[in-house]
């Protein structure tokens, strides 16, 4: 993912006295890449309408274009407002949908990390290789939301909580690790070791809350049609992705509604 380089944080020592004291003690100019940085499109909130639509709402550049696009080819286009606000409304569908999302201003186009799934029930997330899946939903309760994995066992599992508290995950109750979440409630935690295939019960709790879901792990099929295959689970979608390194990646998104037992109250 393209992030700005920092800025240097140490000055060359400075001489006595007058202008060349404030000249010495100026932030260098940003380098080259930092002032073409643009940061990437982003989605903000999806909201459920009536007939099964689905409101996608986000932030570009202000008068960017921005664009939504299939594997297949299939384009929506929309334009940023002045304060850099897009939006998409679009029809549901049976299966599980992937969009590349980018934004284009004039002959350069950004692109997005990862991809969007949109479920039949429209969950959205962001698809994200080597890293948790996103889930497009607010923070502030305990939620376990998404599982990643490799074909190599390297799992990634990730959710919402309480700004600032830690979550533990522990899987068959064994402890895995533990992290905090981010401002915005957010957590993706990174097991201390692969996991094996087979059936397994992942939990994650917080100082006064817990979440679990049974999951099943196996190797993704050949992806040999389409770069991605999508199946429904006991505990949500899976859904094997092609990386744009070439490797494939499991998401399992984790129904609210599997999980169990039901949330425990703060």
């Amino acid at each position: 993912m393209a992030a700005a380089a920092a800025l240097a944080a140490a000055l060359a020592a400075c001489g006595p006295g007058g202008r060349d004291d404030i000249a010495q003690s100026r932030p260098p100019d940003p380098s080259a890449a930092e002032r073409a940085y643009r940061a990437p499109p982003a989605v903000l909130s999806a909201t459920a309408l009536t007939g099964r639509r689905l409101l996608l709402a986000g932030r570009a550049d202000p008068g960017a274009r921005v664009r939504l696009a299939t594997p297949s080819g299939q384009a929506f286009l929309a334009t940023a407002d002045a304060g850099g606000r897009w939006r998409f409304v679009l029809a549901g569908e049976p299966g599980v949908r992937l969009y590349g999302l980018s934004m284009i201003e004039g002959v350069r186009t950004i692109q997005a990390e990862g991809y969007l799934a949109i479920t039949p029930g429209n969950a959205v997330a962001q698809l994200r290789a080597g890293a948790g899946a996103r889930v497009i939903t607010p923070g502030g309760i305990l939620r376990l939301l998404a599982v990643d994995y490799d074909r190599k066992g390297g799992t990634v599992v990730s959710g919402t909580g309480r700004p600032g508290d830690t979550v533990s995950a522990r899987v068959d109750g064994q402890p895995k690790g533990k992290i905090a979440a981010d401002a915005a409630g957010r957590f993706e935690l990174a097991l201390d070791e692969p996991l094996s295939g087979g059936a397994h019960r992942v939990e994650v709790d917080d100082a006064g809350a817990q979440a679990e879901a049974a999951i099943s792990v196996s190797p993704a099929a050949p992806l040999t049609r389409e770069p991605f295959a999508a199946s429904v689970t006991a505990s949500g979608w899976r859904i094997d992705w092609m990386t744009p390194g070439g490797g494939v990646q499991t998401t399992l998104l984790i129904e609210p509604s599997t999980q169990g037992p039901a949330e425990i109250a703060r």
